[in-house]
């Protein structure tokens, strides 16, 4: 499957996985007031739970994804009239949910309880593990991931808040 790729993001991509970058929302958060991103309706028919999907069928083309994790509200649409919770999504979403089984790579399924699996056990060199594990297969980050892109910014922004250098590692695939 070939991914659709949207403009500019801070994932540049160099590697030449197939995750999808994002776009600036035309449209700010009507709660929080962030400037979300665009998202596609291929990630939101992904990520709604059957029931939220059916009702908002006919708007999947116009949500964007709200980056402030401290607003409960995960996708708006560009009228500001549509918003969604996390409870009416299938994934738990990165940046806004503290649970240890929370992906922090949802293609590989690799979990916050993992990173915190290695502090404890005293892995070496974090960064050059998780980078491998993110490397180690196929990326379908539109459909996977939430933001309905690359994982990888999301994934250095937490090691980083636990302490941890993120060191870009020459052998791996991933898009960051």
């Amino acid at each position: 499957m070939i991914l659709k790729k949207f403009s500019t993001s801070s994932c540049d991509c160099s590697q030449g996985c197939d995750c999808a970058t994002s776009q600036d929302a035309s449209a700010s958060c009507p709660v929080c007031g962030e400037l979300g991103k665009k998202v596609s309706a291929h990630t939101i028919k992904s990520q709604l739970k059957k029931e939220t999907l059916q009702y908002y069928a006919s708007h999947i083309d116009n949500f964007n994804f709200c980056n402030n994790p401290k607003c409960k509200f995960v996708y708006y649409d560009d009228s500001k009239s549509i918003l969604i919770t996390q409870d009416e999504i299938k994934s738990k979403v990165t940046i806004k949910n503290d649970d240890p089984t929370t992906p922090l790579c949802y293609c590989q399924k690799l979990l916050k309880k993992d990173f915190f699996a290695m502090l404890e056990a005293g892995e070496q060199n974090i960064s050059a593990k998780l980078q491998e594990i993110i490397a180690s297969g196929k990326s379908f980050c539109e459909k996977s991931n939430p933001k309905g892109v690359c994982c990888t910014e999301d994934i250095k922004a937490f090691v980083a808040s636990h302490g941890l250098i993120w060191e870009n590692s020459s052998t791996s695939n991933s898009c960051c």
